[in-house]
């Protein structure tokens, strides 16, 4: 994000109808933008009372942030339940 131009998917995020398209914003946006921009998806989260996305963007943090074993992440079956939580929101369905 550079000078006065929105990040894309912030502005999705900020724009999105309905926790199906809220999930499907996180679920596609770029980790690096997510974990750079973490609070102000958690924040449009919250103004939403969309607990499964902030839930996800703690995961994803705590996640990423995890020591590695040659190359691969540990820990990943919190974010593995989340991210199905949010592909089955994304997809109509009840979270």
């Amino acid at each position: 994000m550079s000078g006065n131009t929105l990040d894309p998917f912030i502005a999705l995020i900020r724009n999105a109808e309905g926790d199906n398209e809220r999930a499907t914003v996180l679920l596609e946006a770029p980790v690096l933008t997510l974990l750079r921009w973490r609070s102000t998806f958690a924040d449009y989260c919250r103004r939403a009372a969309f607990h499964e996305g902030i839930v996800y963007l703690d995961l994803l943090a705590d996640t990423m942030g995890k020591p590695r074993h040659r190359g691969n992440l540990a820990g990943t079956m919190p974010m593995s339940g989340i991210t199905a939580t949010l592909l089955n929101i994304a997809d109509g369905g009840a979270a």
